[in-house]
């Protein structure tokens, strides 16, 4: 079987289900992102996840960064 997709291996076929079971979908700074919740009850963003190309320029919305829901 050959799946064409622009995803890489790792989206499609995950090593660790665990990593996925702990993001959520939420508002930070009237955005909307991906985020993963870390041990000390913050969040890292993930993925932004926006429609305005300007938003991705915008350096509060890099994956990697942590904030408080």
């Amino acid at each position: 079987m050959v799946l064409y997709t622009p995803l890489s291996e790792t989206d499609i076929f995950p090593a660790d289900q665990n990593a996925y079971d702990s993001t959520v979908i939420t508002a930070y700074k009237q955005t909307t992102v991906k985020a993963r919740k870390l041990e000390n009850g913050n969040y890292q963003i993930v993925q932004l996840l926006s429609t305005d190309p300007f938003d991705y320029l915008h350096p509060d919305y890099q994956p990697g960064i942590q904030f408080n829901a």
